[in-house]
Parts: C-alpha cells; sequence; structure tokens
C-alpha cells in the first residue's frame, strides 16, 4: 500500500490542475490549453535585494497594515489560472531548520525543504502573505515537478492583494488526509507546517512501535488528535509554532540555541546559534531568530541581528531599546512604555513633528548627531515644548531605515519599465579618510522627460583601485538590476574610475565640469598670473584689516566686499578668480583711490598688473559663460558639450595677435588640454551622436564634412539597431504605456484570402532589417532638413511635440539624450554650493552615508 501510495504522489507531482475545468492534467489542458507561467525578473543569485528585484510586470511590494511587506496587482486583472513560480529559495533537510519563509516538498516518500529567509537567494514570493480565512484567499499552493508554485484560484483584480491559502492539493502533499470535505480552518500557514511537522515526528514513533501497515497508514485518528491539540492550544492562549499576538513569546525550543560568549549586545536577548549536544556551535554564520525561527547570515556584528529586530518585531525591539507607544492626540513623544499597543509589527506612525526633523536632516543633509546638539535641544524646548527628542540611535533605525527602505521600494518602482540609462559615478572622499562611490542613474521616460535618481552610496574596500571600484559599481549595479540596462557612464577625472567602468562593460566619458576645473586651473598656475593674484590678495587683505576702510567698502562697493570675503577664505578655484577679479577690475578708481599713499608698502597695483587682470578676466569670460549654461539645469544633456568646446577652442580661446604672451600661453594650455581630453575616438562619437539628435544642432555645422556623414551613418546604425533590439517600440509613441500583464495564450490568427493568394509573391518587409535601415536613414534626412530650433529651445520640450514623426530617431534620442554631461549637479562644480554639500557628505557617520545621500539626493524629485 506503500508503494501504490508513493506512486499516486509521484503521478501528481506531474500533474497541473485546471481552475475551469476542475480536473487534472499533463502539460496542456484538453479544453483550455497550456496554462500561463509568469516568470520572475532574472536576477543572479547571491544579489543583495534580489527577492525585491526578482518581481514580475504588473505586481508590486507594499507595506501591510498587519506589518511586514506583502505583494499587490497593479493590473487591470489577473486571470485565473494564472501560474507564479517557483519558489526561490535555499534547500533545507531538517525540518527544525525551517521558518515562516519555508515549503515542504515530497520525493520519493521523504520530505525536504525550501526556505526563503535569505533574500539574497529567495525571491518576490517570499513575501506573498498567507491568507487568514479560505474566504479571502485568491492563491493556492501547489508542488509541481519537485518545486512549488502559486496558482490563481480566481480572478485576481487590480488593487488586491494577493493571498496564498493552503488547500486540499497542498495538504495532500503534506501527507495530511483530511477528508474530501474537510473544512481547513487554519489560514495561517505556520500552524497547518507545524500540525505537518508533529505529524512526521509521530509517524516514526508509531512505525518504531511496530504497528501493522493497515494502522500506519491511516492517519486519521492521528491528525484529529493533533488539530485538536492545536485549537485547544490556540483558544487556551498557549504556545503554537509562532504566535504573533503575543509579543516577545519565544518559540518552543529556541531556548537551548548557543549565545556567544562575549557577546554584550541586547539584542542577543532574541538570537542564538544552533549547537550540538555539548553546547557548541555548528555554524556562526546563521544565526537564529527566537522570536520566528528565521535564520540571518552573521558576519561578526549586530546590524543584521537590529534590523530584523526592527522590521521583523517592532514591538520587542521598542522594549529592548527603550522605545515608545502611539503618542496622545497632538502630541509627538517618544515614552518607553509600548505596552499601550494593540497590533504588533506596525511600524508606529511617524509624527508631524518627527517627520518634520528628518525633512530638516535630510534637506540640508547633515549628521544625526545634530538632534543630540544643545543648541537643536534649546530651540526645540522653545517650538515644541511637550516633544521629547528621540536618541540618534532609534531615530535612526526606527525612523530613517524605514523612510530610506520606502523610498527605495518607490525608485525601484520607478524603474521597472527602464530599458535604457546612463549612470554618474561620483567618487569621493570620506573625512574619515575612506572613498567612496555614489552612483546616479540618468534616463529619458516615455513622456521624455528627463529624470534623475540616486541610487546607492558604497565604501570602496582598502585601496581605491580600479578593481575595488569595479565591485562596488558591481555591487550597486546588480542591486539596483542595471547593469545590463546601462549604456554610458560619465565620471570623474580619474583613471581607476574610467577602468573600473569598462570593466563593468559601460561606455566612459570625462566630466566636462571636471575637465574644465583641470584644464583651466592648471593654465593659471603661470608665475606671472600667481604673482599678480598674489599682490590682488594682499591689497584686499590690507583693505578688509582697517575698519574704516573696511566699512567704506561695504558701504559704497558691497558687491566688491563679499567678492573680496571669498577670495581671501582661500578658495583658488578659477572661477572665484575670475569673479574676484572681474570685481577689482570693475572698482578699479575705487581702489587706486583707496590705495593713495600706499605705495611705499607696495599694495598698490601697478599699471602693468592691472593689464593682467585685464587679460585674465577677458580670457576667463567665455569660459565663466559655458558654466552659467550648464547650470541652467541640474543635469545637463551631453549634447551641450560637443558646440560648447568646440566653440571655445576654435573661436573664443583662439590666438589672436594683440595677445600677450602671457595670454598667448594660457590660451594654448586650456586648448590643448580640452582637446587631449576629447581625443579618444569613441568618446568623440558620442558626444557628435547627441548632437545629432539634438534639434539645435541637428544640422553639425561644427563638424567637417567627412565627421559629419560618418556621424550620420552612426546614427542610422543605432537607430536601426535599437528598433530591431525593441522591435515594439519602433511604432510606439506618446509616453509609455503598462504591461498588460501575464502573457494569455492566444489562437493564432488565421490568414485572409489575399495573404492565402499573394504572401509569397509579395512579402511584408515592414519588419526586415532593410526595412527598418530605411526607415532610420529617411527619419534622419526629414529630420537634418526639419525646421532649425532656436538655441534657447529645450531640446526635450521639442521631442515632446515631434516625437511620433521619428519614431525611431526618438528611441535613440532617450538614449543619447539622457546621458548628462557632469557627474554631479552643474552647480556643485561651477559655483561655491558644491563645497558645502562635500564638506557636509563627508561629515555624515559611516553607517548612514547611504542612507541620507540617497534621501537627500532624491529630496526634491520625489
Amino acid at each position: 500500500m506503500q508503494a501504490a501510495e508513493e506512486a499516486c504522489a509521484q503521478l501528481e507531482d506531474e500533474l497541473l490542475f485546471c481552475e475551469d475545468c476542475r480536473l487534472y492534467f499533463r502539460d496542456s489542458c484538453p479544453h483550455h490549453g497550456t496554462p500561463t507561467f509568469v516568470s520572475d525578473r532574472l536576477v543572479l543569485e547571491r544579489m543583495p535585494s534580489r527577492a525585491l528585484l526578482t518581481l514580475p510586470e504588473g505586481l508590486a511590494i507594499k507595506e501591510r497594515l498587519q506589518g511586514g511587506l506583502g505583494i499587490w496587482c497593479t493590473l487591470p486583472t489577473i486571470p485565473r489560472g494564472c501560474i507564479f513560480g517557483p519558489f526561490d529559495g535555499d534547500i533545507l533537510t531538517d525540518k527544525n531548520d525551517c521558518t515562516v519563509f519555508s515549503w515542504a516538498l515530497r520525493e520519493n516518500g521523504s520530505y525536504y525543504y525550501v526556505d526563503a529567509s535569505d533574500e539574497s537567494k529567495a525571491n518576490w514570493m517570499r513575501y506573498v502573505a498567507c491568507a487568514s480565512s479560505e474566504e479571502e484567499h485568491n492563491l493556492t499552493v501547489f508542488q509541481y515537478r519537485s518545486k512549488i508554485y502559486y496558482r490563481a484560484c480566481q480572478t485576481i483584480a487590480a488593487g488586491a492583494e494577493l493571498l496564498v491559502w493552503i488547500g486540499e492539493e497542498y495538504a495532500r502533499t503534506l501527507g495530511l488526509k483530511l477528508g474530501e470535505h474537510f473544512k481547513y480552518e487554519f489560514g495561517e500557514k505556520e500552524l497547518l507546517m507545524k500540525l505537518f511537522q508533529d505529524l512526521q515526528s509521530k509517524v516514526p514513533d508509531v512505525i518504531s512501535n511496530h504497528v501493522s501497515p493497515r494502522d500506519q497508514y491511516n492517519r486519521g485518528d492521528l491528525v484529529a488528535s493533533i488539530i485538536h491539540a492545536h485549537k485547544a492550544n490556540l483558544q487556551s492562549g498557549g504556545i503554537c509554532h509562532m504566535n504573533r499576538d503575543a509579543p516577545g513569546t519565544l518559540l518552543e525550543g529556541t531556548q537551548n540555541l548557543v549565545s556567544l560568549g562575549r557577546a554584550q549586545s541586547r539584542y542577543w536577548t532574541f538570537f542564538g546559534f544552533q549547537g550540538d549536544a555539548m553546547g557548541r556551535i555548528l555554524d556562526k554564520t546563521k544565526i537564529i531568530c527566537k522570536l520566528c525561527g528565521v535564520r540571518l547570515s552573521y558576519s561578526g556584528n549586530t546590524t543584521n541581528l537590529r534590523q530584523h529586530l526592527i522590521y521583523k518585531h517592532r514591538h520587542e525591539y521598542n522594549e529592548l531599546v527603550g522605545g515608545t507607544s502611539i503618542p496622545p492626540k497632538g502630541v509627538d513623544t517618544y515614552p518607553k512604555d509600548f505596552s499601550s499597543r494593540t497590533v504588533t509589527g506596525v511600524t508606529p506612525p511617524v509624527g508631524r513633528t518627527t517627520r518634520a526633523i528628518l525633512e530638516f536632516i535630510v534637506s540640508d543633509l547633515l549628521p544625526l548627531k545634530t538632534i543630540e546638539g544643545e543648541g537643536f535641544i534649546q530651540m526645540m524646548s522653545v517650538l515644541e515644548p511637550t516633544y521629547k527628542i528621540p536618541t540618534v540611535n532609534f531615530f535612526a533605525q526606527a525612523v530613517l531605515q524605514d523612510m530610506h527602505a520606502q523610498a527605495k521600494l518607490r525608485v525601484l518602482d520607478s524603474m521597472k519599465s527602464l530599458q535604457h540609462c546612463a549612470v554618474s559615478i561620483d567618487l569621493w572622499k570620506h573625512e574619515c579618510a575612506r572613498s567612496y562611490v555614489t552612483v546616479i542613474v540618468h534616463h529619458i521616460d516615455g513622456a521624455f522627460d528627463f529624470k534623475h535618481r540616486v541610487l546607492s552610496t558604497r565604501p570602496v574596500t582598502e585601496e581605491t583601485t580600479a578593481e575595488n571600484i569595479k565591485m562596488a559599481l558591481l555591487e550597486i549595479a546588480n542591486e539596483w538590476g542595471i547593469r545590463e540596462r546601462t549604456s554610458h557612464s560619465v565620471m570623474v577625472s580619474n583613471v581607476d574610475v574610467r577602468l573600473a567602468a569598462s570593466k563593468a562593460g559601460w561606455k566612459t566619458l570625462p566630466c566636462i565640469g571636471h575637465v574644465l576645473q583641470n584644464c583651466v586651473d592648471a593654465a593659471l598656475l603661470q608665475p606671472l598670473v600667481l604673482r599678480v593674484l598674489t599682490r590682488c590678495k594682499r591689497l584686499m587683505e590690507y583693505v578688509c584689516s582697517l575698519p574704516a576702510l573696511s566699512d567704506k567698502l561695504g558701504s559704497s562697493e558691497p558687491f566688491l566686499k563679499v567678492q573680496s570675503k571669498i577670495f581671501l577664505a582661500g578658495s583658488m578655484k578659477w572661477y572665484s578668480t575670475h569673479n574676484a577679479l572681474q570685481s577689482l577690475q570693475e572698482h578699479r578708481h575705487f581702489l587706486d583711490s583707496l590705495a593713495e599713499g600706499q605705495q611705499e608698502k607696495g599694495l598698490a597695483l601697478r599699471p602693468d598688473d592691472w593689464q593682467v587682470v585685464h587679460e585674465i578676466v577677458d580670457i576667463l569670460k567665455p569660459l565663466a559663460i559655458a558654466t552659467s549654461t550648464f547650470t541652467k539645469e541640474r543635469f545637463s544633456s551631453l549634447s551641450l558639450v560637443k558646440p560648447v568646446i568646440t566653440s571655445l577652442v576654435y573661436k573664443h580661446l583662439a590666438a589672436n595677435e594683440s595677445d600677450s604672451e602671457m595670454a598667448h600661453d594660457i590660451k594654448h594650455t586650456i586648448c590643448a588640454d580640452l582637446n587631449r581630453w576629447y581625443s579618444d575616438r569613441e568618446v568623440n562619437q558620442i558626444l557628435n551622436l547627441a548632437c545629432a539628435l539634438d534639434p539645435r544642432f541637428r544640422g553639425l555645422d561644427f563638424l567637417s564634412q567627412a565627421e559629419r556623414v560618418e556621424t550620420l551613418h552612426a546614427l542610422k546604425r543605432e537607430a536601426a539597431e535599437l528598433a530591431q533590439l525593441h522591435p515594439a517600440e519602433g511604432g510606439r509613441f506618446g509616453p509609455e504605456l503598462p504591461s498588460a500583464g501575464p502573457d494569455v495564450a492566444k489562437k493564432p490568427k488565421h490568414d485572409s484570402g489575399i495573404e492565402f493568394l499573394l504572401g509569397d509573391l509579395c512579402n511584408v518587409r515592414s519588419v526586415s532589417a532593410n526595412s527598418v535601415n530605411q526607415q532610420a536613414e529617411q527619419e534622419i534626412s526629414n529630420f537634418q532638413t526639419s525646421e532649425a530650433s532656436s538655441l534657447c529651445q529645450d531640446p526635450l520640450q521639442w521631442w515632446k511635440t515631434h516625437h511620433t514623426q521619428y519614431p525611431l530617431l526618438a528611441n535613440a534620442a532617450r538614449k543619447l539624450l539622457a546621458v548628462p554631461a557632469t557627474v554631479v549637479p552643474a552647480n556643485w562644480i561651477f559655483t561655491e554650493a558644491g563645497d558645502g554639500i562635500y564638506s557636509k557628505r563627508s561629515a555624515l557617520a559611516p553607517e548612514h552615508v547611504d542612507m541620507l545621500v540617497f534621501m537627500h539626493g532624491n529630496h526634491k524629485t520625489a
């Protein structure tokens, strides 16, 4: 009988169930065809946040009112019978290792388990919640070909949460023969899995007592007794597999877990390692939660322990650290008593004052220790006398981390339909001397709006080498799923960053801001220039040091005084030098009058000094105008770079007969450096392609005839390749449309009579490569000969209006015009605002850098 039962189980493992016919079938239903299997997004294993990234189109992850995360439908409907899976995770053989993220699988009469505790190995199905009653479920779990799947047992409408239920089908897999009409009263997966585990532990005892085969496999009484015991346990409030209404209750058996002998942290109250009979730790890389049984990775610190308590056991966490309960209406405080909470596992609402403090911290990129400052505490005592300021640790773990996680989900959701993007790579130094890499993603959406999102910030391990930078870049790219979708990268002028991005498979481009900064700063290091700048500085120091002269300067020439303070503050960046010298030149008469009688001190500028000032101002003027052009937008498009450089090199900085030797040398040095930075053939081609897609520069008048022809050929190839890579987009107009959901099998459309008669003679060539090339060539020709655009026009506004006329070029424009000209917002490079950002960023606590840089960078775009 055992052999017959196992044969039936193996047969069921190969069968699927039709929700319409209510019959089992192999491979394809005779009446309704092959079922629809909805595939996950392809994401490599062991990738941080893999479970989140595998979410298919048409589904969304949100926070549940009951606590934790859940899955919601965003499609109009998910048809009944759609199958999701398989359920990914670690394979376990010992039932004692199972957690609330485990499912049992049957094979050859024995059981093993798939566990999704580790988010780097699991998929999105770990977030699907279990229904609390049979009436509310819309998914049912089943085993098919030794894997776990979820099947839609009814049509799921938009906005409905996906809730899975253990029905009779999976209960048979577990060996729970409860009868055909048994009412499954237990929606909680944990309870039924506990029932299964108890059954598995009792059946071997029956076998060991030599019970007859008939009694051995007739489990009805045994199952009934276990169910009765569990019901009584629930009604009496006793401990079951996991009692969510009894915060702080430890799982049965977890008292035997082993803690570290040297452990000092209070978080160890709820965690321990699996040990042997002698109390020795078996595996120090996995730690077990005593509240829910989840196994976490352990690497020597308590970060994972703390985060698990925050997200899964908020009540216990707050009691542990001295947390708070829900405050009275109108009062935003954090008292230590949490006993008044009635719903456990739900994040306490963030009050108005707390949210305002977080906005203040994020907007100004301040360290969290600001809230412990004496001045901040005094200010809050005046503004909100009843408000109790939380500790930095509580604020970081209970407020900042939650909002960071929610913001991260929103950014992930906004990037779902992303097919092409560019990244900028910012390498910067922390005050602790450690280097960090921040990655910003840039793309143009279907409505031709320019989007920028700060993704992650990672420390560069050990030395700042190309290999270590590459590892940090790939970690970020894999976390956000953009490695294959990224085509171009813009970076600081660092050879290691360029090599790292190249190794990641991305085309590399220099940041125009850093290029101009390096070129001009180097040119201004000439001895004559430095000598005159020193004399100007001495003059301003003298004027500002005398109260009478300083007051006179402030009352009559306030702008000059402001520029003088910046100049004297030690900023030697060329744009600061240009502004200061321009102010000096404009107020020459005033300064000469102040310096009269000071000739013997050598403070007054001589005529030849003023001539040098005049020449420096004239040389830097077009460069200053160029930088102001880039700073008009937070991130200007790459299409501006080639025209600006060309105009500087061949017009504004071109040698002039009237130039002095100094002016000639400065111009020559800047032009030579600019040409060197942009001498790479691939970089030049990318710049030219971006210009060819910008309606302001489509004529490519600043290129030679040979370069123009080469660029248009390259543009045709680019547009044709994109059309062939994404054929559905070739004729798609307007904003990107949401996915229609899981592909449902459709019957083939019958050919019409004309297609039957003439199909072989008159092939439709609209989708052929030759036709795509011809269409691209025709669009380029029409685009080149259309009416020229004003230089002041926004190119994306033009494409919003005209993208339907040039569908292939529009796709290429989305890809290439999304590449930014600078690695960070242009005003960070060309104004003093950047110094403030850099100093604030470098002062953040290392454990908060990623969250605060992410929140600050996306604050204005949220």
